[in-house]
């Protein structure tokens, strides 16, 4: 294993601690380079995405006590010498403190801590130039003493396997690789586009919150190398890779090995990234950067585990002559979202060219207008705010904000239709008040070619062309003789010669330095194309939805959720992160696991994946995050055999601020009617709402009966919350399959035994019968939390008998595609939840003298069989021997076996005994018995 720097090159088993480690070659326990003095950790505050403290220990099982904003993480060292937290809290501030603890081994403290916004950049040359090169650079480097501001400089490292850590210093920019609070010194060393992103962010929303700048990236670099080996093997059969030309760090993974690699266990907020520059030099095909970028973006993100799909904001290239940069620019194009492809956005900048810059015409010093380009799509992919919706715009830092409406993208086509045998409409979004202008520099460029007083006026950016436009680079092309504004305001009319006629497609603006460009109203120029041209014959439209094929009219539908539903829920895992992408991937893991045959069948999306309404009140999916709405979704989770289940709020807002459902209740359960949705979480958040919970309720209950009455098969409602069986609990499960009893959970033991007391105090409200359409109504404790990091294996065990026992639903809270073995096994035995379903539907409760559900030891509850169910729980912090009275277990007569349900074996009791016992039963661990008699 190699591993390269401008510094040093060597075997990475030969480098000392004291080189890789700052803790030198005494630490018992260390961190890469990422945790130091002044490091920006990402806030939950933004999107609620939790961060995460990682390390290593020289002793496997080593406890590990992480305490920052007055909560202490425990963990201890695994078998791979790693460990890992998940941080509950991290609120927006700085000056903190981090601190960690073993009980045994040396302590590690970070001053000046922080937490805001987190955001890597990276690529090549164009996020390599530093602020004081381009444009305005002297006044933004003069601007630049932000104490608020974290800027980290990833030192050049290429490695042949992934890395845990980097070099400790970056030869080029001669920055330490350590976090750096924002100055003017520092800032002008810094990536330009990087720092000018975030700058223009800040703007744009007014916000004073800290932000972290993580800058990766390296000069005359291929896309290739910044990507995982998984992703170049996705991408095996696809055409157009040349061999490596030029220097190591070239090589398939390279960079992201060395550089990517140890950022991975570390939350953020984005990426953003500009690049593409050496795959024109090389000669990459379109298809082939398509797909390693494409798969680069994804497998990214999944190596970030435990955050979901973070938003990627990337740069389609600007101008300059390098041969064949449109070839780049189309396979940007084809990284918009689309399904299989989520939560991306295309800053577009052919148009910025700068044929005088210092460093050649490729390293353009217009980065302040890329900077701005790229914040415009971020409000859009990141802060999933929508065309002409208001943002608050202010000068930094702290002027009064005037609110406009945001313009994030110039025109987008969507239809390219033939009129003529030698004409063609070109329909786009956001195109209104198009109009063709001039590039940056285009006058140089053109020289004395150019013969009018502009160069469009010489210039043709559209081109009629036919050939197989999987091969752009062997079309042929005529020019348009004429470009005119259509009958609309979304739309140009584009002509050509008698040379034109058989054309099949239309390109535009395919140069490698544009000189003219179609801009909307907002001053944003259209991207880079190449399109098929549709036929003129008409299409055959219905205002109706089609029929989903699981929406065949029933005589008798079902009664809804007769056992607690079993599935999954993605709020746990990826909070505001979440995509189509991922959702599907969701399902195909819930078979692929077989954990849908144990009877997992729901797959439910939480908050996030709604904007803002249409004119006529209908709520619609973020078109970042889901580009073809949710519709397709549910029907390929129904595809899998599963079924659908979808997030709102009975308030204004939901709790992300995303639209809620009130005063649009009947009309939001129509859409999910429409789309075939079977199950729906109702939540309580922000913002106005009805006087009491049940108006809500009663409004979404009866809209549902009507939808099930319609389609044939029903649909769960989940509701948020009831917690007093002495009000709410007399009537709710009457309107209700399911509500929550208590807060929302995290992933430590103190948290899961909070909601086991809440649920409790609830349990004779539960039964498998008389709720809505008569079906079953259960006490909620929230989804589960196996398999996220924070609870020990055993503490995941426990926390899963509780839930089985209590007859609450079973949604699994973590990615399921990466699970555990361990955690699946956990999730997967079906000796415990074939309790949970149980058609008694008895909620297990504590009995004998302690029945304080937070300490009580011994557990009961019912089965339809007659058996009984047994929780031994030792909830203390020490081993403890834990015995329980049979009659208080309700085990009454000769008991005919005990068997554990967790080692699937009979436990020997001995003839005649009054009691079970669990003998030097383990720190919050259970012993869970099926009891015969």
């Amino acid at each position: 294993m190699r591993l390269h720097s401008e510094l040093f090159w060597t075997p990475l088993a030969l480098l000392s601690a004291a080189c890789m480690f700052p803790g030198g070659t005494d630490a018992k326990i260390w961190q890469n380079r990422l945790y130091s003095d002044n490091m920006m950790f990402e806030s939950r505050e933004a999107y609620d995405v939790r961060p995460f403290v990682a390390g290593f220990g020289d002793t496997t099982g080593e406890a590990v006590s992480v305490i920052f904003q007055g909560h202490t993480y425990p963990t201890t060292v695994g078998n791979d010498g790693k460990w890992e937290v998940q941080m509950n809290s991290c609120n927006v501030g700085t000056g903190l403190t981090l601190k960690i603890t073993t009980p045994t081994s040396n302590n590690l403290s970070y001053a000046n801590v922080a937490c805001g916004q987190v955001f890597v950049c990276s690529g090549q040359s164009n996020m390599e130039l530093p602020l004081s090169y381009v444009f305005n650079g002297t006044e933004e480097i003069a601007a630049a003493n932000r104490p608020d501001w974290r800027l980290f400089r990833v030192p050049h490292v290429y490695a042949d396997e992934p890395q845990d850590d980097m070099p400790a210093f970056d030869s080029d920019t001669h920055l330490p690789a350590t976090w750096l609070v924002s100055n003017s010194t520092i800032a002008a060393k810094f990536s330009a586009t990087c720092y000018l992103t975030a700058r223009h962010i800040e703007t744009m929303l007014w916000s004073n919150a800290p932000f972290g700048l993580i800058w990766a990236s390296w000069g005359g670099t291929r896309v290739a190398a910044w990507t995982p080996r998984t992703s170049i093997k996705k991408c095996a059969d696809t055409p157009g890779e040349p061999a490596i030309n030029g220097t190591a760090q070239q090589g398939y993974s390279a960079l992201y090995n060395g550089m990517i690699h140890p950022l991975t266990k570390f939350s953020i907020r984005a990426v953003f990234w500009f690049q593409g520059e050496h795959d024109v030099a090389m000669h990459t095909s379109q298809q082939r950067y398509a797909c390693v970028f494409g798969t680069m973006i994804n497998d990214w993100r999944d190596a970030w585990t435990g955050i979901g799909d973070f938003p990627f904001v990337y740069t389609q290239l600007a101008p300059y002559r390098g041969g064949a940069v449109s070839i780049i620019r189309l396979a940007q194009a084809d990284t918009q979202p689309h399904i299989g492809l989520d939560t991306t956005g295309m800053a577009v900048t052919i148009d910025l060219g700068d044929v005088h810059a210092p460093d050649g015409e490729v390293h353009s010093r217009r980065k302040e207008e890329v900077g701005y380009r790229l914040a415009l799509q971020a409000l859009h992919v990141l802060y999933a705010i929508q065309a002409n919706q208001t943002i608050e715009n202010t000068d930094y830092p702290h002027d009064t904000p005037t609110p406009v409406p945001l313009f994030y993208s110039g025109p987008v086509l969507r239809s390219a239709t033939q009129l003529t045998a030698t004409s063609a409409k070109l329909t786009f979004d956001f195109g209104e008040g198009m109009y063709m202008n001039d590039t940056h520099d285009c006058e140089i460029y053109s020289n004395e070619l150019l013969e009018g007083d502009s160069c469009c006026s010489e210039y043709k950016m559209f081109e009629f062309c036919t050939g197989n436009t999987s091969t752009p680079e062997a079309l042929v092309c005529v020019n348009m003789t004429d470009a005119r504004a259509g009958p609309d305001n979304s739309s140009v009319i584009v002509s050509a010669g008698e040379e034109a006629k058989g054309f099949t497609s239309i390109r535009y603006a395919y140069a490698d330095f544009p000189l003219c460009v179609l801009y909307n109203a907002h001053g944003l120029p259209a991207g880079t194309f190449l399109a098929d041209v549709e036929s003129v014959s008409p299409k055959t439209t219905t205002d109706v939805l089609p029929v989903n094929s699981r929406q065949q009219v029933q005589p008798a539908p079902k009664p809804p959720a007769v056992t607690p539903p079993m599935g999954l829920n993605s709020w746990n895992s990826f909070h505001c992160n979440v995509d189509e992408r991922k959702m599907r991937a969701m399902a195909d893991a819930l078979v692929a696991t077989g954990l849908s045959q144990v009877g997992y069948e729901y797959v439910n999306i939480d908050d996030c994946w709604q904007v803002m309404r249409s004119a006529n009140g209908t709520i619609n999916a973020d078109p970042a995050r889901f580009p073809g709405g949710i519709r397709p979704l549910v029907d390929y989770v129904h595809s899998l055999g599963l079924k659908f289940g979808i997030y709102t709020a009975q308030h204004e807002f939901t709790c992300q601020t995303r639209p809620g459902s009130w005063q649009h209740e009947a009309i939001d359960v129509q859409s999910y009617c429409e789309w075939g949705v079977d199950y729906i979480k109702l939540d309580q958040c922000r913002g106005r709402s009805w006087p009491t919970l049940n108006e809500s309720w009663i409004k979404f209950r009866a809209a549902i009966d009507t939808c099930t009455q319609k389609r044939g098969f029903p649909m769960v409602l989940s509701v948020e919350s009831c917690d007093d069986p002495g009000a709410c609990g007399q009537w709710v499960g009457q309107l209700a399959n399911l509500w929550r009893t208590g807060g929302d959970i995290q992933a430590d033991f103190a948290s899961v035994m909070h909601n086991v007391a809440a649920n409790t105090k609830m349990a004779a409200v539960a039964g498998p019968k008389g709720g809505p359409q008569n079906g079953g109504h259960w006490n909620d404790a929230d989804m589960l939390q196996v398999g996220n990091i924070g609870l020990s294996l055993t503490e995941q065990r426990t926390h899963f008998s509780l839930w089985a026992f209590m007859a609450s639903p079973l949604l699994i809270g973590c990615d399921v595609s990466l699970l555990s073995d361990d955690s699946k096994t956990i999730l997967g035995n079906s000796d415990v939840t074939v309790i949970n379903q149980d058609a008694l539907g008895i909620q297990g409760i504590p009995v004998g003298s302690n029945t304080d559900p937070g300490t009580a030891p011994c557990w009961a509850k019912r089965l339809a069989n007659g058996d009984v169910a047994a929780l031994l729980l030792n909830t203390g912090d020490a081993p403890l021997t834990i015995s329980c009275n049979l009659t208080d277990l309700g085990v009454h007569g000769n008991m005919k076996q005990a068997f554990d349900v967790w080692a699937h074996k009979p436990i020997a009791v001995p003839a005649g005994a009054t009691t079970v016992t669990a003998r030097n039963l383990d720190s919050h661990d259970v012993l869970f018995l099926r009891i015969s008699v």
